[in-house]
């Protein structure tokens, strides 16, 4: 063919390259519109998922998802992780999946979370550092790195599971809606890659929030309290979800973290704090002689023994040689009030034990024999007795103030109290008993058989007590819904069972059966070595199932594997 040749209808071959030159290439587009435009390349990214002005008096920058554009695909949460350098099992932003409706209409809404930077933080009211701090402008909950300690309580206080712990620095770490992008205009990472624009920052009114929440329920199916922290997510559909959406990780059930930490830490706090208390009674009761020469060996004891439950205590903390910065939360945080509290029991519980044993160390001090005084020794025992019991009761309202269910008052208060009641005797006995075998003149005394008796018999009351409360855990199997409380009995009774089977067994043996056997002069009072032994064993089990086997409370998780 020809140059100009006609090509149907009197078009040519130069006509058509003319006109092809006229559509532009999407690339060409971008550029001329760049060219001919002053905005930034990145109009888009705030003009339409971000707000144009800054939040104003009341107001707060916001999470808004619409959940009929959110597919699942995961988008945003590998743009967090990619642009905040996160370890590998490390997530700010997560997605999970709602199932419900019907076989014949089934329903699956994809669910994407990140912290909710909430009006009211639990995690920042639960810190003991001061490590959390909401923008009084932006309304942002930034987590402080440099003064983490890395205790986790804000993992336990929110609920939502949005803090992450990082074992490589031993601090937490949450997302703070990428503020430094919010600062300049930019949209944080989730926001820009997330395909279909579900994800977008919004301005809301902390007192509407306030006030909303207080009328609902829920503001998503199966998510925690609103009413508790006020969280400002915005989740909207023009959809309406069935009201028997579950999420895909529902049934998933698997035990937690046991922190061992905090079991010997718990656990040897209360024997420590219930022995000095039981000394103290067993004064009162029997103001003898037989008191005075068994109080230097078991306050050494108990001593020595609280010393070590606050030493494991600080094997649990990420940063542990920052530990001494964790008063600064008193006013908002039950972790400060107990450490504070404990540090105060231990230092009086100190001069209290070393009272018996100074005198006979260095007679030729004065203060020796001012600390050796009975009138001093009793109030140095009150004060041990008053601060342990504080002491005891901020690590009961340190789990409580969680809201998980399985550590509600009722179930924390009777544990920890029922441990101090329990091993304080079971202490006593231990102490005297060896004391006996190495002195038989002690065991002579008329008055050391009465106190066997009475410590066996009230122990062998008060483990039974114990146990019968524990044993109710189980009566939550007959619950038809899938409760918390039926989740943890099944744990118990499932996973955690060779656990659970020799707590029972070694809580009869050494709180009841050696007891009763001791107290009814079955048995000679030398096997009364053997009650804190079994005792203890039991307890430090009890406490690894508070761990193990609660349930704690989550945004709409993905499909349990």
């Amino acid at each position: 063919m020809r140059d100009g040749a006609l090509l149907g209808e009197g078009r040519t071959l130069i006509d058509d390259l003319l006109s092809e030159q006229q559509l532009l290439t999407p690339v060409a587009i971008f550029s001329r519109r760049h060219e001919r435009d002053t905005e930034p390349a990145q109009a888009k990214y705030y003009s339409d998922l971000i707000p144009l002005s800054r939040p104003e008096a009341g107001e707060q920058y916001a999470f808004a998802v619409d959940l009929d554009a959110c597919t699942g695909c995961k988008a945003c949460v590998t743009a967090c992780h990619n642009l905040n350098g996160l370890d590998d099992d490390e997530t700010w932003r997560d997605v999970g999946v709602l199932f419900g409706g019907t076989a014949l209409e089934p329903v699956q809404q994809p669910i994407t979370t990140a912290c909710h930077h909430c009006v009211d933080p639990a995690c920042m009211n639960g810190c003991p550092v001061n490590a959390y701090d909401k923008d009084p402008v932006t309304g942002i909950v930034h987590h402080l790195d440099d003064q983490c300690i890395g205790c986790q309580y804000c993992i336990w206080k929110c609920p939502y599971d949005v803090p992450k712990y990082s074992k490589q620095r031993g601090i937490v770490r949450k997302c703070d809606m990428c503020s430094s992008r919010l600062a300049v205009g930019e949209a944080p990472a989730c926001v820009q890659a997330c395909p279909n624009q579900a994800i977008t920052i919004t301005l809301i009114n902390k007192q509407q929030i306030a006030q909303g929440w207080k009328k609902q329920d829920n503001f998503l199916p199966c998510s925690p309290d609103p009413g508790y922290t006020l969280p400002t997510t915005q989740y909207r559909t023009r959809k309406t979800l069935p009201a028997n959406m579950r999420p895909g990780d529902f049934f998933k059930n698997q035990p937690g973290h046991p922190h061992q930490p905090l079991i010997a830490m718990l656990v040897l706090t209360q024997l420590s704090v219930g022995a000095f208390c039981t000394a103290m009674i067993l004064r009162l009761i029997f103001p003898s002689g037989l008191l005075s020469e068994l109080t230097p060996f078991h306050s050494l004891v108990a001593l020595l023994l609280g010393f070590l439950a606050l030493g494991a205590s600080t094997m649990h903390l990420g940063r542990p040689l920052e530990a001494w910065r964790s008063f600064v939360g008193l006013k908002t945080s039950w972790l400060s009030r107990e450490i504070i509290v404990f540090g105060l029991f231990a230092m009086l519980a100190l001069i209290y034990a070393g009272s018996f044993w100074l005198p006979a160390l260095t007679r030729f001090l004065n203060i020796a024999f001012f600390l050796s005084s009975p009138r001093l020794q009793n109030a140095l025992g009150i004060g041990v007795t008053i601060t342990g019991l504080a002491g005891v009761f901020s690590s009961m309202m340190i789990y409580r103030d969680t809201r998980r269910t399985f550590w509600q008052m009722k179930f924390t208060a009777l544990k920890f109290a029922g441990t101090t009641l329990v091993l304080g005797p079971a202490t006593i006995l231990l102490t005297m008993t060896l004391q006996s075998v190495f002195a038989p003149a002690i065991a002579a005394q008329s008055a050391f058989r009465d106190v066997v008796v009475l410590l066996c018999g009230f122990l062998a009351i008060a483990m039974t007590v114990k146990l019968l409360w524990e044993l109710t855990v189980f009566t939550y199997l007959k619950d038809r819904e899938w409760t918390d409380m039926k989740r943890t009995a099944l744990l118990m009774l499932g996973a955690l069972k060779l656990a659970t089977i020799p707590r029972f067994i070694c809580g009869a043996i050494g709180g009841v059966v050696l007891p009763a056997l001791v107290a009814f002069n079955l048995l000679p009072p030398v096997f009364a070595l053997g009650i804190l032994p079994f005792s203890l064993s039991g307890e430090l089990l009890e406490r690894y199932l508070f761990f193990a086997a609660a349930i704690p409370h989550k945004m709409p998780g993905g499909i349990a594997p």
